[in-house]
């Protein structure tokens, strides 16, 4: 029994120091409703306010008063947001190097039954693929480390939302917040869906590194030699599914994957050229990969110097590890339970939004920096025998049964010292 004390004590002292770095600036009665939410959230599994009401440690308050107070501090026009978003860069950028990935995407808060909630577009549901009706999300993670996405940023937006700029505004404006705060530091990794010419000439004018898979149809030149030597080559269109398929991919990848539960060696191959964007005048590289039984090869662009073929897998690695937003909001929406969020104001859907991100952070904390309590904590949520692929997932059922075990053994562990 001491040594579950003794776990209590490691969690309430870990989750002391977090909340009074994430929450300096903020007012006592903020700094509360911080505490409450993020206890509340961890215990009730998802952003329900009654049922976050129903787990907050001041059970000596009757529960209305508890619920009154959580739902006026989540639809409360104050700096709240801005405040915890502004010191939040304290608990992640220490882990950042030049080479961290951060990994970008855009997500859905899918809402289909929704009909009152604030500023509600048509969105495409990632689980059904069908046009819903939600909100968009814009998202990035930090991959720290291997299966540690933290994110540090993650906001939902409306195109019905009064002076909403658009989506590409809304994603160049979430890049430039974070690589102004890591100074430059960290290589922008993205999907198909960034390959844009307004994101590519945005980042080629700011000199951010990037790394971001083409569409097939994208436009390119490509240098030709002249047959001449005395002769200048020249820059000639190509699109680059035709340049992909002339291009030879003579230098062997391999990666280990899990498929079914069991670990496999993917092989592939992997080639490179230099190539220019129309209009642009900076020497870019595409990396391009064709794996065994697939006909279409996939194509990355790059900004990354690539001089030899050691060069051209790391910039393949960069995109391998993207996954890992993937795992990072499939997280968010099967563990926080971010889509079931019920209320109808914006301000508040944004707050809860924002304490789900906290939870993810929370956790990604841990893992970095008190390893031996995310070890202690995944043993004590009687994990299955099998090895974890994502270790949040583990860490947060060990989590909720240690603030379980302090709300009912030793409820003082959770007066926490703001």
């Amino acid at each position: 029994m001491m040594k579950r004390y003794a776990l209590m004590e490691s969690l309430s002292t870990s989750l002391n120091d977090f909340l009074k770095v994430v929450s300096k600036n903020l007012l006592m009665p903020d700094k509360k409703f911080l505490r409450d939410g993020l206890i509340g959230l961890i215990r009730a599994g998802q952003p329900v306010v009654c049922r976050m009401a129903r787990q907050l440690p001041d059970q000596h308050t009757k529960f209305l008063s508890r619920l009154d107070r959580l739902e006026a501090h989540l639809a409360a026009d104050s700096t709240f947001d801005d405040e915890v978003k502004q010191v939040l860069p304290e608990v992640w950028l220490g882990f950042m190097t030049d080479d961290t990935p951060i990994l970008l995407d855009l997500s859905d808060l899918a809402k289909p039954l929704a009909k009152q909630m604030d500023y509600l577009a048509v969105v495409r549901d990632g689980s059904t693929g069908q046009l819903v009706n939600g909100y968009w999300l814009v998202e990035a993670y930090a991959a720290i480390s291997r299966k540690n996405p933290v994110p540090i940023l993650l906001e939902p937006f409306s195109h019905h939302e009064p002076d909403s700029p658009g989506q590409n505004p809304v994603v160049l404006k979430a890049v430039e917040r974070i690589l102004k705060i890591t100074n430059k530091r960290g290589v922008l990794v993205a999907d198909r869906g960034f390959d844009s010419g307004v994101i590519f000439n945005d980042w080629l004018d700011n000199k951010y590194r990037f790394v971001v898979r083409l569409v097939g149809k994208r436009h390119l030149l490509r240098f030709i030699e002249a047959a001449d030597k005395n002769r200048d080559g020249q820059w000639l269109p190509v699109r680059a599914d035709l340049l992909a398929e002339q291009l030879p991919t003579p230098h062997p990848f391999s990666r280990a994957v899990k498929h079914h539960g069991k670990t496999i060696l993917r092989l592939s191959q992997v080639g490179w050229t230099k190539v220019r964007l129309p209009d642009r005048d900076e020497i870019l590289t595409m990396v391009v990969s064709r794996i065994a039984n697939h006909d279409t090869p996939m194509m990355l662009l790059t900004n990354l110097p690539a001089q030899n073929a050691d060069d051209a897998k790391r910039i393949l690695m960069f995109y391998v590890r993207r996954w890992e937003c993937e795992e990072g909001i499939r997280f968010l929406k099967t563990q926080v339970h971010l889509e079931k969020i019920r209320t109808f104001r914006w301000r508040a859907i944004r707050r809860l939004v924002l304490l789900a991100v906290l939870v993810m952070i929370y956790i990604g904390w841990i893992l970095e920096s008190h390893l031996d309590l995310a070890e202690r904590l995944i043993r004590f949520g009687q994990p299955l025998p099998s090895q974890a692929d994502f270790l949040s997932y583990r860490l947060l059922t060990g989590m909720t049964e240690a603030l379980n075990a302090c709300f009912w053994l030793r409820s003082t562990l959770l007066e926490i010292d703001l």
